[in-house]
């Protein structure tokens, strides 16, 4: 199978690195998507570049500019450094002399081109300044501001554009700014952890729970990971029997100098402690939402007079039943102690209209993750 002049699986491998470059700006771009690209002559890797912080250049914007101050510097040989790929070409590196004619080179994007004036200027339009003459598009943009604008410049520039490649794992990646775009609302992650019988918690008032008393379900493994979950969203919410109670620090410990996550505490009565030594356990801000709440508007509000990309939603249970209730979740992070029994509890919340994407282990406890089917 190829596409008339590159069989499928060349364009997939520069995808899957586009996608792995994307990466990179996990927790430091939203609610912009994250996007990577890729530069490729004769198989030739000439540069990268990928979105790496919110207001900052684009994926094609740094790798165009990168690739200009290597030709400026000369990397020291007065030649730009190329990396070879896999197919037959031995991972060699080559250096080459500075060259500016892009119109036999492909440049690979997980996300269409931008097409229009945001924080920074449209990429379409710098590709076509460039004159690169073929571009691997791996979706579309859903913004609807771009959405085949950017593929549509291009084409009718004389550019040859092909679109669709690991459409499924691009638009995935950016699961979050799909539901910004499509739905108009802050994305919502729910996390918790549940014994083998399906419960997350002892069930008792909160007369009967001691300050600080938490029942450890997930083990190190688990813990571990949830920081990097938690490195990768905008804002952690809790409600404020959750705050009273356990005294959460709801930040990211283990990841070096980061931004604290903004800390949501749902507080309808406003009986919430808010100490100073409350507002210490972390340097993230402190947002308390009290009165009257429409999930879906509160959401909405987050993001478009917030700039909220994403949310986690730690609990409690009947938060976490409220966002259910509202269907507002859009990703489940399941945690669940396989040795664990309660017989009793709170039980965790039902799968509905959710696609299950992934089963892995963490140590000692099974990881599932649940998804928002994105075509519904």
């Amino acid at each position: 199978m190829s596409d008339g002049i590159l069989p499928v699986f060349e364009h997939e491998f520069w995808m899957r690195r586009c996608l792995a470059l994307a990466e990179r700006g996990w927790g430091r771009v939203s609610p912009n998507p994250m996007v990577g690209a890729v530069l490729v002559r004769d198989g030739v890797v000439l540069a990268e570049g990928w979105h790496d912080v919110f207001g900052g250049a684009h994926a094609e914007r740094m790798l165009f500019e990168g690739l200009e101050a290597r030709v400026g510097s000369g990397d020291g040989l007065g030649g730009e450094l190329e990396l070879r790929g896999e197919f037959g070409l031995g991972g060699e590196l080559e250096l080459r002399g500075q060259n500016e004619d892009f119109s036999d080179c492909i440049l690979y994007v997980s996300l269409e081109p931008c097409a229009h004036y945001g924080k920074t200027p449209p990429c379409a339009n710098l590709i076509l300044e460039k004159g690169v003459g073929r571009v691997v598009v791996g979706v579309l943009d859903p913004n609807p501001l771009v959405s085949g604008k950017g593929v549509g410049l291009l084409r009718a520039a004389g550019v040859e554009v092909l679109v669709g490649v690991l459409e499924d794992e691009c638009r995935q990646l950016n699961w979050a700014f799909w539901v910004n775009q499509v739905i108009g609302r802050t994305a919502v992650v729910a996390k918790w952890a549940e014994t083998a019988d399906g419960y997350m918690g002892l069930g008792l008032v909160p007369d009967e729970i001691s300050v600080g008393e938490r029942l450890l379900i997930s083990g190190e493994a688990s813990g571990r990971w949830v920081h990097h979950l938690r490195s990768g969203v905008d804002a952690i919410l809790v409600g404020v029997n959750t705050w009273n109670l356990d005294r959460p620090k709801l930040d990211v410990r283990g990841y070096g100098d980061v931004d604290q996550p903004i800390r949501i505490v749902l507080d309808r009565t406003g009986r919430g402690e808010y100490t100073e030594e409350a507002v210490r356990r972390s340097s993230g801000e402190l947002w308390v939402v009290g009165g009257d709440l429409d999930l879906v508007e509160l959401l909405k509000w987050l993001y478009r007079e917030k700039g909220l990309g994403v949310i986690l939603v730690e609990g409690g249970a009947e938060v976490l039943a409220s966002f259910w209730e509202a269907d507002c979740v859009d990703v489940v992070h399941v945690l669940r102690n396989p040795e664990m029994v309660l017989g009793g509890g709170v039980k965790s919340p039902r799968m509905e209209n959710m696609v299950l994407r992934r089963l892995e282990d963490l140590g000692g406890d099974a990881h599932w993750v649940w998804e928002r089917d994105l075509g519904r």
